[in-house]
């Protein structure tokens, strides 16, 4: 029996395909009889994928897990047998050395992001209040500029009123007066 990568780097072609052709699904027919050759020369996968799904997801986990510390396993025995003993040690001294300024620009980044998020909620906060604010002051205007109308429709009021008392005056032959006293 085979893995799933095992059939896939056998069949040189990507696991999903392999996947797809175990479960049944379209696949192109190059991609078909590669996998099918390397079934047959490998073996059947332990388990057809689709009654996986239905398998509960630790055993699910499980088995991927183990398929994938046998490639590991088996990956690393191939490294090991390739390559001369001091090419490890020089990879994982160009690793260590490499991948340590990223670590510490990639926490540095996070750290600005969380300072961004942090200010940019401040800022959030702050065009609310004054939105808020501004709200309460087109409020007080428009109150102001209404109460501004009543006070002169009152006053034209009284001045009709007035206006009316004289042409009333005037129709009954009284003179004009000089002087016209507004009572409030």
């Amino acid at each position: 029996m085979a893995t799933i990568l095992e059939l896939a780097r056998h069949a040189d072609v990507p696991p999903d395909s392999v996947i797809r052709v175990v479960s049944g699904e379209p696949v192109n027919s190059q991609v078909m009889a590669r996998v099918q050759e390397a079934i047959e020369a490998l073996g059947h996968p332990p388990y057809p994928y689709h009654a996986m799904e239905a398998k509960p997801v630790e055993a699910s986990v499980e088995l991927v897990r183990r398929q994938l510390l046998e490639s590991f396993a088996q990956t690393t025995a191939e490294l090991e047998s390739r390559l001369p003993e001091g090419v490890g040690s020089v990879v994982y001294e160009a690793l260590r050395v490499e991948v340590r300024p990223v670590a510490e620009h990639v926490s540095q980044i996070e750290g600005l992001i969380e300072h961004l998020v942090r200010r940019l909620e401040r800022l959030d906060a702050g065009v609310d209040a004054e939105r808020r604010e501004r709200l309460e002051d087109i409020a007080l205007l428009t109150e102001l500029i209404t109460s501004g109308w009543r006070t002169v429709n009152t006053r034209l009021g009284r001045v009709e009123l007035i206006l009316q008392r004289l042409e009333a005056s005037n129709s009954n032959g009284a003179r004009d007066p000089r002087h016209l006293h507004l009572n409030p």
